[in-house]
């Protein structure tokens, strides 16, 4: 049963990363214009920029929850952050959602149209600075992680204890690595078969875990209300 309870445990965490660099913005569109314009390591240092905005939010999501580590066995707060949760991710998931259907067209053919507008820098590292500022500066990704944080913590620190905040980071930063990787492998070797049916499906993914998650906060409140 341990061992279930800590692959649940990473495996969520995994998927909070990987669901927070998944979905169309400022980040994905900027690193793919400047990977197909450049060369696939302007995507890549996009991509560093990026993880280490969003692994800095979620690290102080998770600062908050070091400190209220004899609180997190309290029903009443648990119900409390799963209530958030529940509030927070399903408009985002739902979101999401309807731009997977009506959206991802549109904003690709507005990207395929600044792809060649404009010098491409030619320092690499500003391209990081760059990509990091659009994400830790993005309230939704802000958001994204206070709904994913608040449903993923408690459990995590039941089975994980004091531990439970390096190992949350250490996956989220694995979740979020994985995408740009495969974002860069793409712009290496498809770069013109990139288009928005791409885009809709990393929407609709997106969407359906944070319905997932925003599911099981729902069920965690539903229990309180009724025991």
């Amino acid at each position: 049963m341990m061992l279930t309870a800590y692959v649940h445990v990473l495996s969520a965490a995994f998927l909070m990363g990987l669901a927070a660099a998944a979905p169309v913005g400022p980040v994905n569109m900027m690193a793919i214009r400047r990977g197909v314009a450049g060369g696939w390591r302007h995507t890549l240092a996009c991509g560093v920029g990026s993880i280490c905005s969003d692994l800095v939010l979620f690290s102080l999501a998770l600062l908050g929850g070091r400190y209220l580590l004899h609180w997190l066995s309290d029903p009443g707060l648990q119900t409390v952050l799963a209530a958030i949760g529940v509030v927070i991710l399903f408009p985002v998931g739902i979101y999401f959602l309807v731009i997977a259907f009506r959206e991802p067209h549109r904003v690709f053919k507005r990207a395929r149209r600044r792809w060649g507008e404009g010098p491409i820098p030619i320092h690499l590292a500003y391209e990081a600075v760059q990509a990091g500022a659009l994400t830790i500066f993005n309230p939704l990704a802000a958001f994204y992680w206070i709904g994913v944080t608040s449903s993923w913590l408690p459990y995590a620190y039941s089975v994980l204890g004091s531990n439970a905040p390096g190992l949350g980071c250490l996956m989220a930063g694995t979740g979020l690595a994985t995408w740009f990787v495969v974002l860069v492998i793409l712009v290496r070797l498809i770069p013109r078969r990139i288009g928005a049916v791409f885009f809709r499906l990393a929407n609709g993914t997106l969407s359906l875990v944070l319905l997932s998650f925003a599911s099981y906060c729902a069920v965690l409140v539903y229990r309180h209300l009724l025991g």
